[in-house]
């Protein structure tokens, strides 16, 4: 396996997985002319021509060369969000009130709409076959932005994000959307995200309210949902906090799902990923330990896992097969971390 930027000829590959993704992913639509356009922005901004820049998107797609380039997963990387069309949270924070009259204190918790995270780089877009859940791919595809934004800092905010897919069944029932957001909307929960993710989100400042929302005056299973991830979500989630990010009290919208923020250079992946020549290409024996490494190009970029040896003198020795599906030589300078 092995991860790279993708072109046009993934289309309908990539449209197959984002149907298979489900419901409540709008990073990843099962839109085929939304997902024309997700390539053609990624193919621009890897080619320098971006519609403005400071805005570009990057998209990986996951090759598996072992099943005639089967595609099998898919991430993206957008640099600054929220410039184009405003980008929309709620931020749960507290209010105090106190009656010295009555001699009553009451603290409630409110939902207010904001736009704090207007300018920080998104990394979203994750999803991966379930037959491809082993083995490490699903932690390679998603470290393996990390290792993109640590390998080209210029392009990236200091602060990056990713939200999280909220509580909802199979049938796109979703507890927090159902109490809140779809009293505005007057839509099923799958339609508003769906325009939401192929349409954008005008809608969104257009209807819903401005004010301040009584977290204690929703229902029940409406505040259970805040801050809590769908249980498909929870390996990603659990990923990200062990690479620093942290949810803040920040939720998406419709879902209420959790966004985990970290700051750029405090990501694990970013901090603790070293650079080094390829000093040899050679067959290494099992039980040799595999670290993820990436070629460190910019258009032509590789990320796989393979056995990995550091010598001595700092210099690496690879397998042929990593050198393949990184597409590295001898002499070429390369980014890893044990994986």
């Amino acid at each position: 396996m092995f991860l790279r930027p993708a072109t046009m000829k993934d289309h309908d590959a990539v449209l197959a997985l984002a149907k298979q993704a489900g419901f409540g992913m709008t990073s990843l639509p099962p839109d085929p002319a939304v997902l024309q356009e997700k390539i053609e922005i990624s193919v621009a901004s890897f080619s320098g021509t971006p519609k403005k820049e400071g805005q570009e998107s990057f998209f990986f797609v996951l090759e598996d060369p072992e099943k005639d380039g089967h595609i099998a997963g898919t991430c993206g990387i957008k640099t600054h969000i929220g410039l184009t069309q405003p980008f929309y949270s709620y931020k749960l924070t507290t209010i105090t009130q106190i009656s010295s009259q009555l001699d009553i204190f009451s603290k409630h918790t409110i939902l207010q709409v904001t736009n704090d995270l207007t300018g920080s780089t998104e990394v979203g877009a994750l999803f991966l076959q379930p037959e491809y859940r082993r083995d490490r791919i699903g932690k390679m595809l998603s470290l393996s932005r990390f290792m993109f934004i640590a390998a080209h800092k210029k392009y990236f905010s200091e602060q990056l994000i990713a939200e999280m897919r909220g509580v909802h069944d199979a049938e796109g029932n979703a507890p927090f959307y159902t109490a809140l957001p779809k009293q505005f909307f007057n839509m099923p929960f799958t339609e508003a995200d769906y325009i939401n993710a192929t349409q954008g989100n005008q809608f969104i400042n257009d209807l819903m309210p401005k004010y301040p929302i009584y977290v204690s005056l929703l229902p029940k299973a409406a505040q259970r949902v805040i801050g809590q991830v769908n249980a498909a979500s929870e390996p990603a989630k659990v990923m990200l906090e062990k690479q620093g990010f942290k949810y803040t009290g920040y939720v998406d919208i419709f879902d209420g799902g959790p966004t985990m923020i970290a700051e750029r250079d405090q990501v694990r992946t970013v901090k603790d990923s070293k650079l080094a020549k390829v000093s040899e290409i050679t067959e290494l024996p099992e039980g040799t330990p595999k670290f993820m490494l990436t070629n460190d190009k910019f258009v032509d970029f590789r990320a796989a896992i393979g056995r990995v040896v550091e010598a001595t003198d700092g210099t690496l020795h690879i397998t042929p097969r990593l050198a393949s599906r990184a597409n590295v030589s001898v002499g070429d300078t390369v980014r890893f971390i044990h994986i």
